[in-house]
């Protein structure tokens, strides 16, 4: 995709390169300030230099498909689809300030959804802010399903280490991918595969000598479990090592998980909405998503 026009928007899709970068992670920085701020909520990207390298991450890497919009030659908002794995997440998708109100969001989740069908992706999901309403009326409209809401959560630390938990590594990758198929009903082994190469933590516990549960405790990772003392322990120990990164999604249909985590002391940022478009089969206990899905 990435070549198409639209009349309505009066933009023009292309794919984003490096030269993008810079601009495509302004906009993404105050598009998502913008919206936190109109609802007193915290932005997602603290400083345009942090959203800057999510952006250059995207639009570096292979198992992601990028689209940026244009008008008149300027540059005026973005779209990202994860491909590691069957499952499809979109995000993060902006839109400069100066040009909202003319579909051109519209016109970038149509081209990631497009691009999706084009390759044979049948499941497509997101996650988005409650408070949104405009989002949510939107991606409603071009056919995904609310599915959970989600309480985006910053964990209290452990008070030490906890010996039951140790980094994965690609060893690990057969036993997570089990985990995951039969908590999360989906694969996610390429996800959690690309986060042990780039160096992202993948946190996983053991009991009894085999892998209970793993959680990556940043934004855009996910994690499932056998109990919720399990993920209980791998979100304070992702706590305990890097505080100012560390955040989990406690699906609210988890009533135990998520009392569970209050009562340790973790503090509800915001709520969010866990949408998905085509074929859909809901976790077993116990699982939190990512940002993505």
């Amino acid at each position: 995709m990435a070549t198409a026009s639209a009349p309505g928007a009066d933009a023009t899709l292309v794919s984003p390169g490096p030269e993008h970068i810079d601009e495509l992670g302004r906009i993404c920085y105050e598009a998502f300030k913008d919206v936190a701020d109109a609802h007193g909520f915290p932005p997602d990207f603290q400083s345009v230099q942090l959203a800057r390298r999510v952006i250059g991450m995207l639009v570096n890497r292979p198992d992601f498909y990028g689209v940026a919009a244009m008008v008149d030659g300027q540059l005026t908002g973005s779209n990202f689809l994860s491909l590691s794995d069957p499952v499809a997440g979109v995000g993060p998708i902006t839109v400069d300030c100066a040009f909202q109100g003319r579909d051109i969001g519209r016109l970038l989740m149509r081209d990631v959804i497009c691009y999706a069908r084009d390759q044979g992706i049948a499941m497509v999901r997101l996650v988005q802010d409650a408070f949104n309403t405009a989002s949510l009326s939107l991606y409603a409209s071009l056919g995904f399903d609310t599915r959970h809401p989600l309480a985006l959560m910053r964990p209290s630390p452990a008070a030490s280490a906890d010996p039951s938990v140790r980094d994965a590594t690609k060893d690990d990758l057969d036993a997570l991918e089990a985990l995951c198929i039969r908590i999360y009903k989906a694969t996610r082994r390429g996800e959690v595969a690309a986060a042990i190469q780039h160096g992202i933590p993948v946190l996983a516990r053991v009991r009894d000598g085999r892998v209970r549960a793993y959680l990556i405790p940043v934004i855009f990772g996910h994690g499932v479990g056998e109990s919720e003392d399990d993920m209980m322990a791998l979100a304070q120990e992702g706590a305990r090592r890097a505080p100012r990164e560390t955040v989990v999604f406690a699906p609210l249909d988890e009533p135990e998980l998520f009392r569970s985590f209050l009562a340790a002391g973790f503090r509800t940022v915001k709520m969010m909405n866990l949408m998905t478009m085509g074929p859909y089969e809901a976790p077993s206990r116990v699982w939190m998503p990512s940002v993505l899905y």
